[in-house]
């Protein structure tokens, strides 16, 4: 299916230059992308054409994002390229149009269909979409994964993850693998007693050397990172998500258990990469692709758990194999199948 991925100009995820896929490559992408890694493995399983357009809709996430930090919409200024006009985008060329907020005014009758995400979870946004998708689009892409799962009509909020590949992701970054344990930030906030969009503090510091202790392994967390908003410094660093992905493939193991947890993200990353990880009951992502023996409910079962892990290597192949099975169903096979089930539906209305 043809694919075209649109965002606005002072939206920070993704990349930060309107590109063709014909004109880049999976790994290329990282020289225009900044942030979070959040959308790359879904632009490469669709080889998705990125447009950035004008400013038009202030979200909430727009402001906490940009608007909320001094300097930083002078900074994407500068930065960003290749912004079109949305009446210069051939819409009509594309079989799915993927924007991340209901940023358009799809066009009615047309044959494409066109969805969207919500960029945060917690934008009133997300609320309204997940009762009924933006005026004229098909889809809500609901990445919480707390909508229906079957697509039954257009238009319809839809269970949608973020898209991963794994084999696609190794196949880009294989370092050699360590006796390192990666924690997630929330996990590090969480024992730090930090609430959600709290910014990274010393407590979190002193909870990871605790945890190193307890767990008896070398941990690692981007801890840097967490200390900027969005993770976008005074100076855009150009491929930071590709050296996430390569620091993230050297470690064995994944943690993220803690009442912070979002859909899981992070630990679907960590899968594609190889990791074997150790989540939480509650958490969507974490749900559809922990091995029964990794998934939590509290902190003190994660160290048990971790611990009867790493004693055995044949429950670690059993785990990856697990991970890559699911992986492979619920964030690839299902959601590209959901996409071609709405294109199907679009074209007989």
């Amino acid at each position: 299916m043809k694919t075209a991925l649109i965002k606005q100009m002072y939206d920070v995820f993704g990349p930060w230059a309107g590109v063709k896929w014909a004109d880049t490559s999976a790994r290329k992408l990282f020289e225009v992308w900044p942030g979070k890694a959040v959308y790359w493995e879904l632009t490469c399983i669709l080889r998705g054409d990125w447009y950035i357009v004008p400013q038009s809709l202030e979200s909430e996430y727009a402001k906490d994002a940009v608007h909320k930090v001094p300097g930083r919409a002078e900074l994407i200024e500068k930065h960003v390229k290749n912004v079109t006009p949305v009446r210069e985008i051939p819409l009509e060329e594309y079989d799915l149009v993927i924007t991340f907020d209901p940023i358009l005014e799809p066009p009615k009758g047309s044959r494409t269909v066109f969805g969207y995400y919500v960029q945060e979870h917690w934008d009133p946004l997300h609320g309204k979409s997940r009762r009924r998708p933006a005026r004229n689009y098909d889809l809500f892409l609901n990445h919480m994964m707390d909508s229906r799962e079957e697509l039954r009509s257009l238009p319809q909020a839809i269970a949608f993850p973020y898209l991963h590949d794994a084999p696609m992701v190794r196949g880009e970054f294989h370092p050699e693998r360590r006796e390192l344990a990666w924690v997630d930030w929330r996990t590090a906030m969480t024992l730090a007693n930090r609430r959600l969009g709290d910014s990274w503090c010393p407590e979190a510091d002193a909870a990871l050397e605790r945890l190193r202790e307890v767990l008896g392994i070398e941990v690692r967390c981007r801890t840097a990172s967490h200390a900027i908003s969005y993770a976008i410094s005074s100076t855009p660093a150009w491929g930071d998500a590709a050296e996430y992905y390569r620091e993230l493939a050297e470690c064995r193991y994944y943690i993220a258990v803690g009442r912070l947890a979002g859909a899981g993200q992070g630990l679907a990353d960590a899968a594609a990469v190889g990791c074997v990880c150790v989540g939480q009951e509650d958490a969507a992502y974490h749900r559809l692709l922990c091995h029964p023996a990794c998934l939590c409910t509290d902190m003190v079962q994660m160290t048990r758990k971790l611990q009867a892990v790493r004693q055995s290597s044949e429950l670690q192949r059993e785990i990856l194999a697990w991970q890559d099975e699911k992986l492979e169903e619920h964030f690839r096979k299902k959601p590209l199948e959901l996409l071609a089930r709405a294109i199907e539906l679009k074209r007989k209305s």
